[in-house]
């Protein structure tokens, strides 16, 4: 399988294999026999019951079989049911889960690139028995599979407006290999912007020595680091060794993930 490199502004490039097409259609046909089925037993419920107006049919089959992606995809970090039973997953361009926004542009992708509509758009069309209505459905239904084809991820349009890509879930490094950390408060104010001075390599020796301390609770290399770090940056401050230097890869984070 392709492996997918992901570059990012921390130390190491993160490593994916690529969904192949055979796992994405796999995925997407249980995720539609899933919404086949829904739609078959609330179509016979329905009947039972004698609710067979529009808005009951709206309300009860087409809004959650319309919603059936967006919704899952959040629930499940970038996944469906089918995705999960063919160990694929969406993630951003970082390596991360993909935000509400990314699944939210992917999802109304959707609408231009589901199979189904294309199918129902060619069928409409050849009923007026027009060569240029055929051979607009016909583009219609190939532009979406070749944009995935000359991807350089394989992303299809959806991917490549939201910034996300689809792969494996086995990953070759994972964002936790790398100095990243996620900024959850929206009022982070950093401390040190000094911290833009060092290098990815002492960086990573922060992250270490961070990781050692968290695995033995030993911490006199952090207040070693910490201490040269201060001197070198002139950074005047009480935290204690680990609180300080916890601070400085947060700080980064933040610093580099909004330039």
């Amino acid at each position: 399988m392709p492996i997918i490199k992901i570059p990012t502004v921390f130390n190491i490039d993160l490593e994916f294999e690529a969904a192949d097409l055979g796992r994405r259609g796999v995925a997407y046909l249980v995720d539609l026999l899933i919404r086949g089925a829904y739609l078959w037993l609330m179509s016979f419920f329905m009947s039972k019951a004698g609710l067979n107006s529009n808005l009951a049919g709206i309300l009860l089959i087409g809004l959650p079989v319309s919603f059936y992606y967006l919704i899952s995809e959040l629930i499940m970090k970038g996944q469906s049911i089918g995705k999960r039973v063919m160990d694929i997953k969406v993630v951003s361009l970082m390596g991360n889960v993909p935000s509400l926004s990314q699944i939210l542009l992917r999802w109304m992708f959707r609408l231009v690139e589901s199979p189904i509509f294309t199918l129902i758009f060619i069928f409409s069309l050849m009923e007026d028995q027009d060569a240029w209505a055929a051979l607009l459905s016909l583009l219609f239904g190939v532009v979406p599979l070749i944009v995935v084809l000359r991807s350089p991820y394989n992303q299809r349009l959806g991917d490549l407006a939201a910034g996300t890509i689809l792969v494996r879930t086995r990953e070759r490094h994972t964002i936790q290999d790398t100095i990243f950390r996620e900024i959850h408060q929206a009022d982070y104010t950093p401390q040190f912007s000094q911290i833009l001075r060092l290098s990815d390599r002492d960086l990573s020796k922060i992250k270490s020595v961070l990781d050692s301390v968290s695995r033995t609770g030993d911490t006199t290399m952090a207040e070693r680091i910490s201490l040269r770090i201060r001197e070198v940056l002139h950074i005047e401050t009480d935290m204690d060794a680990v609180q300080f230097l916890e601070t400085l890869l947060n700080d980064y984070n933040y610093l580099v993930t909004r330039r």
